[in-house]
């Protein structure tokens, strides 16, 4: 049984690694595309949003956090940073480490996401079966994650959390639009096991439910997120409980929109690009309650 896991846990990895560089070029190429002038505008005008400078810079010290707490998980120490000791230090910090990050050219920002992300390649590499379930100390999410699920995100972080954020000032399309269809469902499966890490508990209450996915067309398929005031659990599939909301979407893209904050639950009601079956109030708090900050 433990040669079945190692070999499970040995073919993840080498999926992951194939990602990473997948997802390495096509965003340095992605980015490299971008005009100037496009840097410092937002992706909504007269909005208290990060111009694609600032999405970038913290693109930059999000991947340079994660591939620094990998490093001290693996020589048995904890990443200790003096300014972020909790979740709701977050906001803070990332506007920190922007300001960090103010000074540099965008060709900078672009090279420093591409070695954090080329680093955590070379270190997944390195990786033993036993190593990948290590757990991470971060205080970004609910619970400690493993490395796997630090790996995890930094794919899904920069590919597709913040896809519409460095698009929409460029006025390009989304990255994810240029995703082939495996992959592309490979993001969104991990994008949901990033859903029931940053879930907030202290927001949910006493709520006790699931939430199941349904995504129409090409790259779709069926996912489920469980809620409770112990936590959160999500996969692929689908599942029975009757206390379950179903959120249908027409195809990848219309989901896309909502879970980038492209598009409100609401706009994807009226533009008839969702159905939602059950509680429609917990539908409309998804961004609330499940949000990094």
């Amino acid at each position: 049984m433990q040669q079945s896991a190692n070999i499970l846990q040995e073919n993840t990895k080498r999926e992951i690694m194939a990602d990473l560089q997948i997802l390495e070029g096509m965003l340095l190429s992605f980015l490299q595309r971008i005009e100037p002038a496009a840097w410092q505008r937002r992706m909504r005008p007269h909005q208290a949003e990060w111009t694609l400078h600032e999405t970038v810079a913290h693109l930059v010290a999000a991947a340079e956090f994660y591939i620094s707490a990998l490093r001290h998980t693996l020589r048995h120490e904890i990443l200790v940073a003096p300014t972020f000791q909790q979740r709701q230090n977050l906001p803070a910090y990332n506007q920190q480490e922007i300001m960090l990050r103010q000074h540099l050219q965008p060709s900078q920002l672009i090279t420093a996401l591409q070695e954090a992300l080329s680093q955590t390649h070379e270190l997944a590499k390195q990786l033993t079966p036993e190593q990948i379930s290590w757990p991470v100390q971060i205080p970004v999410f609910n619970r400690l994650p493993t490395i796997l699920e630090v790996l995890e995100t930094q794919i899904t972080h920069p590919g597709l959390v913040h896809a519409a954020q460095i698009a929409s000032p460029a006025c390009m399309n989304p990255l994810w639009q240029e995703f082939e269809v495996d992959f592309m469902h490979r993001m969104l499966t991990r994008f949901f096991h990033l859903m029931a890490l940053i879930y907030w508990p202290e927001r949910g209450g006493r709520v006790d439910t699931t939430l199941q996915f349904v995504v129409d067309g090409a790259a779709g398929g069926e996912w489920y997120v469980s809620i409770s005031p112990a936590g959160c659990q999500s996969g692929e599939g689908r599942v029975s409980d009757l206390r379950m909301t179903t959120i249908r979407a027409v195809n990848v893209d219309a989901l896309c929109q909502i879970i980038t904050r492209k598009m409100s639950i609401g706009q994807a009601l009226l533009r008839k690009k969702i159905d939602v079956r059950g509680n429609l109030f917990l539908a409309g708090r998804l961004l609330f309650l499940f949000s990094p900050t």
